[in-house]
């Protein structure tokens, strides 16, 4: 069973209540006076009166509009893999949630990773390892990350990790990625809701991958009206979550349909804990209990005992996780039966996007 707290679930919308709208009234003078200050500091930049920094290739942002869930990692794997068969050289930039580092530091070369999660965060080390040949450079400033990923690595383009909400930095093209369920969140500004900017910020946006696993027509229809309506330039691609393959503790490779039927214990700590539910299920996996944690939480042993715990007292065949949590697993205690769910990012009209891609270094060349 998914759970969360209280005042996350305030946040999301989910909670309708008298002391939620109490706590979302509280918290709208501040809303008010962010998105007030967002776009002063947004029109010195349309205005030029304040320059965007300008890296020598071309820059490529892969984000979101809400706070986290929308399958943004999953889309920067798949740009990276297409930019890398069109024989681009690639670097990915990443600000790296929860790491400690200050100054831009590399990741990865693309052959040895040299961080480790609690340094650089969750997401750069889980890039690292899916995308081997595609140096990691993390950073808060990425305009001074940018330029240690030129000089150490001259690639022919540089992909942003949760770069849409960074200005300071030109970007040639800007990806949005949206989930069809929840497109725009609760519908509120931080710290009211969980959207980072008002949904008007779509407009600057090139593309938005729309991922709808379970979308109808109908509902798709008229989420594509009222994309087009908000970013009128923007082309949009229908896209979904796909089960890529499934790992064991000594990171053998075997089919995801191996949980048909099977009983499981699964877990997470990510976004949209969900959409992870919803995966596993599709693939026919008896779900004996759901264990949720907040978003790029940090396991302890006694997270791992109470898992644990859980799996013997279902009597469960398997303890199921993201990739991205079990990176955060590593240097732990172990946990037996664990299972790894990797999952890609299919695109439909994959043709189309892959020629916005080449857009990029058509204008640049």
């Amino acid at each position: 069973m998914v759970t969360r707290g209280y005042f996350e679930r305030v946040i999301l919308g989910e909670e309708r209540g008298f002391l939620s709208w109490v706590f979302r009234g509280l918290s709208w003078p501040f809303s008010v006076i962010y998105c007030a200050g967002l776009a002063g500091y947004l029109w010195l930049y349309e205005s030029e009166l304040r320059r965007r920094h300008k890296l020598p290739v071309p820059v490529i942002s892969v984000g979101n509009l809400t706070f986290g869930g929308t399958g943004k990692t999953p889309a920067v794997e798949k740009v990276c893999r297409m930019l890398d068969a069109m024989g681009e050289s690639v670097v990915v930039l990443s600000r790296g949630y929860g790491g400690k580092s200050s100054a831009p530091v590399v990741v990865s070369d693309g052959n040895q990773i040299f961080s480790v999660v609690h340094e650089c965060g969750d997401e750069p080390v889980l890039l690292a390892r899916s995308l081997p040949g595609v140096p990691i450079v993390v950073g808060k400033d990425r305009r001074a990350g940018g330029k240690l990923a030129c000089e150490k690595f001259a690639p022919s383009v540089i992909v942003i990790d949760d770069g849409f909400q960074y200005w300071q930095l030109h970007r040639d093209l800007d990806i949005v990625v949206i989930d069809a369920a929840r497109p725009f969140g609760s519908g509120y500004v931080m710290p009211m809701g969980d959207l980072r900017e008002p949904i008007s910020g779509l407009r600057r946006a090139h593309a938005v991958l729309v991922n709808s696993p379970a979308a109808g027509r109908t509902e798709s229809d008229k989420l594509n009206h009222v994309l087009y309506t908000i970013a009128p330039d923007a082309q949009l691609f229908p896209c979904r979550r796909k089960p890529r393959r499934l790992l064991t503790g000594d990171s053998s490779v075997i089919d995801p349909a191996w949980l048909q039927g099977r009983r499981v214990v699964a877990f997470c700590g990510i976004g949209n804990p969900f959409s992870f539910c919803d995966t596993i299920s599709s693939l026919g996996a008896v779900i004996c209990e759901y264990i949720t944690f907040p978003d790029h939480h940090a396991y302890t042993d006694a997270d791992i005992d109470y898992v644990a715990s859980r799996c013997k007292a279902h009597a469960a065949e398997a303890v199921v996780t993201t990739a991205k949590d079990a990176v955060r697993l590593e240097g732990k205690r172990s946990l037996s039966n664990l299972y790894v769910l990797d999952i890609e990012l299919e695109i439909d009209d994959e043709k189309r996007f892959s020629e916005l891609l080449k857009t990029v270094f058509n204008r640049a060349r």
